[in-house]
Parts: C-alpha cells; sequence; structure tokens
C-alpha cells in the first residue's frame, strides 16, 4: 500500500466534503432524521428498544458515509474526468479508495457519536451504556466492517455508470441484515444471509455491550464475535485487492473504461 497516495487521497476527500455542503444532509442530517423517527415510534418505550433505535441512526450514518467513498466519489471521478488518470497511474487505484474511506469512516464515527448525544439533549432517552470503552470500541470496528465492505463493492463500481443507482440500493439491505434496525431473527427464511456479513456479528456484540446482557448471536462469548468479524473483514479486503488488480489489469490491456 503506498501510504503517501493514501493520505493525499484523504485530505482531498475532505476539501471535497468540506467544499460540497450537500453531502451534509445525507451524510449527517438523514441519520438524525431516522433516529428521531424511531424514537417517536417508541417514545412510550424505554432502556434497550430505545437504545437500538438509537444504534440504528449512528450504524446507517457510518454506512451512508462508506457508501459515499465507495460508490458516489467514483460516479463524481467518471464524470468529471478524472477516473482514466486514477487508474493510469502507477498507483493502485485501491490505495485511493483507502484514504476517501478513512475520511468517511471519521465522518462516520463522529456522527454516530453525534446521534447519541442528540438522542440523549433532546430527546432525554436517558440511554445509559453498560460498558463505555468497550461500547466505543465495538462502535469503531463496526465502522471498520461496513468499509470493508464498501471497499469490495467499489471495484465493482468502477465498472459501471450506474454507481448512483447501486449506492441508493444497497444502502438499506445492509442496515436490515446487519441487525442494526431490528433482530435479525425476524428476518425468517433471510436471516443467514446476515451471518456473512461483518457487521452482523460486530453489532451483536456492540450491543450487548451497550445492554450489558443477553447472548450473542450464536450463545458464544463477545471474543468469538469479534474473531468472526476479523475473519469476514479479512476475506471482504482479499477479494476487493484481488477485484481492483484483475479490473486494472483489464483495463489497461483493453483501454475499455470508458466504455462502462
Amino acid at each position: 500500500m503506498n501510504l503517501k497516495a493514501v493520505t493525499s487521497s484523504f485530505k482531498q476527500q475532505g476539501i471535497h466534503f468540506l467544499a460540497d455542503p450537500q453531502w451534509i444532509i445525507p451524510s449527517i442530517i438523514a441519520p438524525f432524521m431516522f433516529t428521531i423517527v424511531a424514537l417517536f415510534m417508541h417514545s412510550d418505550l424505554t432502556g434497550p428498544v430505545v437504545l437500538t433505535a438509537v444504534l440504528g441512526g449512528g450504524v446507517l450514518g457510518m454506512w451512508g458515509n462508506m457508501l459515499f467513498a465507495s460508490g458516489f466519489t467514483i460516479a463524481y471521478d467518471r464524470y468529471n474526468g478524472t477516473i482514466e488518470p486514477i487508474i493510469m497511474t502507477p498507483t493502485h487505484i485501491i490505495d485511493v479508495i483507502a484514504g476517501r474511506s478513512i475520511w468517511n469512516a471519521l465522518i462516520g464515527l463522529l456522527n454516530a457519536v453525534l446521534v447519541f448525544i442528540s438522542a440523549e439533549a433532546i430527546f432525554g432517552v436517558g440511554v445509559s451504556v453498560a460498558e463505555p470503552l468497550m461500547f466505543f470500541l465495538m462502535l469503531v470496528l463496526t465502522l471498520f466492517a461496513l468499509a470493508s465492505i464498501g471497499l469490495m463493492l467499489a471495484a465493482l463500481f468502477v465498472l459501471t455508470r450506474a454507481s448512483f443507482v447501486l449506492t441508493t440500493i444497497l444502502q438499506f439491505p445492509i442496515y436490515v441484515f446487519s441487525g442494526a434496525l431490528f433482530p435479525i431473527q425476524q428476518l425468517g427464511v433471510l436471516a443467514p444471509i446476515s451471518y456473512v456479513l461483518a457487521p452482523t456479528w460486530v453489532v451483536d456484540a456492540l450491543k450487548i455491550v451497550a445492554i450489558g446482557e443477553g447472548e450473542t448471536l450464536i450463545s458464544m462469548s463477545i471474543a468469538f464475535n469479534v474473531l468472526i468479524a476479523f475473519a469476514l473483514m479479512a476475506v471482504y479486503i482479499a477479494v476487493a485487492y484481488f477485484l481492483f488488480r484483475m479490473i486494472e489489469r483489464n483495463i489497461r490491456e483493453s483501454g475499455a473504461l470508458v466504455s462502462y
């Protein structure tokens, strides 16, 4: 990995984000709105149910930012005519996407924290976290789990002009199947899909750490959840690296990037 390229991409993503205020809406305002709706729906409840509602808004904000890094920015490169020069430079495009993802990860983490603070300050939900330090660590791990999926999807976004459409379609399935919105047991026959998603295992551990009680997905320890999440993340990153290298090689040989 080219650290200089990652750093430069990180700085450029920060400049673009701050220079284009429209992204405040999907990246920051939208998760707040979903959290507010969830809190109104559960206004007569307290404890774990309310905590899950607030947690869902935080995870939505993080995933939205990851999709922005992996999908929308590639679409802008295509529209602005910069994707071809990026592909043709000696630096691999995965390093560019990684730098963008780090910036959006920080925004996503800040978003999640602000959701929790706002829920308490505005609604006075009285949500308390059983293990604050572990909760924060799980929150960061959730972010990396989401980022690993975004990195894998980014390879596919390079090959399509429909990045905007795909990012919109993919936002809520991950949100639902990760268990952030409601227990995956309620998904019925679709529940097995959740087990191949790294965020599912981390979100499950995150809820247990926050509430301080309950069982993990398969009645194992939180450490087991974390190990499964790391294993899945490693698979995602390996697949992303393989796809990017294969796509770059094919594009350089055929010169057909503009055809996609």
